[in-house]
């Protein structure tokens, strides 16, 4: 993943560089990766079968069988993340920083809450790459976000598997626009630090974000 420069997207009369929609990408990428390293730490791993509950001794569990993957999603959103930050940095650009997420609340209340999230989270990341990487000029660029928008998909699909729902649902997935999906982030999203890398804030960086899908 590297490119000569920084390169401009052309849907709006003052597009993102190639900088910023890999911002954008790093943003979900945070949050995605702390997710599952906290969650993972919430929530322990025991042999259970289908008439077993999920708590017990205080404790609440995933089964094995799927905490073992889980642990594997985990280290490739941090790989992620770790890449992406490589890549800015390559290409003269400051990376975001990891946000102050409130999973507690919004996602860590039962292991089955912490799958159900999971998949959202992951769904969502296909349809966020889907729709950031028409953005986005350098070919290498979008070579490389393909490559992390396919194991996102693989990703979607265990856990739509896993929680009862149809691995691969629709023979295409939708993109969403790039802010649409900040904002949907924005839900998990306690505090950012300011500035936001680059931005101001926050709230500057997603001002940057096209509101469109480039069909």
């Amino acid at each position: 993943m590297t490119a000569p420069g920084v390169a401009l997207a052309h849907d709006t009369d003052d597009p993102p560089s190639d900088v910023d929609m890999l911002n954008f990408a790093l943003t979900l990428e945070h949050l995605e990766y702390a997710f599952y390293r906290d969650g993972l730490k919430k929530f322990g791993e025991k042999d259970i079968n289908n008439s077993q509950s999920l708590q017990g001794d205080g404790k609440r569990y995933i089964r094995r069988s799927s905490y073992r993957y889980l642990k594997l999603i985990r280290e490739h959103e941090g790989t992620h993340v770790d890449t992406l930050t490589s890549v800015i940095q390559s290409l003269g650009g400051t990376p975001v920083p990891e946000a102050t997420y409130n999973f507690d609340t919004t996602a860590f209340t039962s292991p089955q809450e912490f799958l159900k999230v999971a998949r959202l989270l992951e769904n969502t990341g296909v349809t966020a790459y889907d729709g950031a990487i028409a953005h986005i000029e350098a070919a290498e660029l979008l070579t490389a976000g393909a490559t992390i928008a396919t194991v996102e998909a693989r990703h979607a699909s265990y856990l739509n598997l896993i929680t009862g729902e149809i691995p691969f649902p629709d023979a295409f997935d939708t993109p969403a626009a790039p802010r649409d999906v900040f904002d949907a982030a924005s839900g998990f999203i306690a505090s950012t630090p300011e500035p936001y890398g680059p931005y101001p804030s926050a709230a500057a960086f997603r001002e940057l974000l096209p509101t469109t899908v480039i069909q």
